[in-house]
């Protein structure tokens, strides 16, 4: 096996979610009334869904298909330390506008002690645009943004990213963070 570099450790799955489900679910993201704002000065700034708590019908069905994912992600990397149990942190869609503020600026997902418990970030994008794509400056990696494509990717330090702002047509994504079991295992879901 050869010597793996950081950036192997950024793996892309095309066609994992079919055209189709994904429109379904921007329609559904866009009539919903349960949508929240996201944004902190000099920060963030996204609409987010939390699919999780609004659709469980839909969370079910799409945590088993990162479920399926996230093996293979496994497989793929070796990855002989995988937590034996985990559990999924919400599932959430989120539409970036091409109006020159929302984007996700350079950042990692573990950065306090709530979030410490998260291992790997998945993403789908549910829809393909001009810009929007997830890049990952340290590393030289840039991921563009294609309706049924997941990219999978550890949480830590050494994968600061961001999520660049879509240039001509707003930015669907649907993601979902696997997490270490908390430690009264029998109160969190896992798979």
């Amino acid at each position: 096996m050869a010597n793996r570099t950081l950036a192997d450790h950024i793996m892309e799955f095309p066609n994992v979610l079919a055209e189709d489900h994904c429109r379904m679910l921007i329609e559904r993201f866009e009539s919903s009334a349960d949508q929240e704002i996201c944004e902190r000065e000099s920060g963030h700034s996204f609409v987010q869904l939390n699919l999780t708590q609004h659709w469980p019908e839909q969370s079910k069905l799409l945590t088993h298909l990162f479920f399926d994912y996230f093996n293979k992600y496994q497989l793929s990397v070796h990855a002989a330390f995988w937590p034996p149990r985990f559990s999924f942190e919400h599932l959430r869609i989120k539409r970036y506008l091409p109006n020159g503020r929302d984007s996700f600026p350079v950042h990692v997902d573990v950065m306090d002690h709530v979030a410490a418990r998260r291992f790997m970030t998945a993403i789908i994008y549910l829809n393909t645009g001009a810009g929007g794509e997830t890049v990952f400056p340290n590393l030289g990696v840039s991921v563009e943004p294609v309706t049924g494509k997941l990219v999978a990717f550890p949480t830590n330090w050494l994968f600061p990213h961001a999520g660049l702002p879509p240039q001509s047509a707003p930015k669907y994504i649907l993601h979902t963070y696997l997490c270490y079991p908390a430690l009264d295992a029998a109160s969190a879901p896992t798979l």
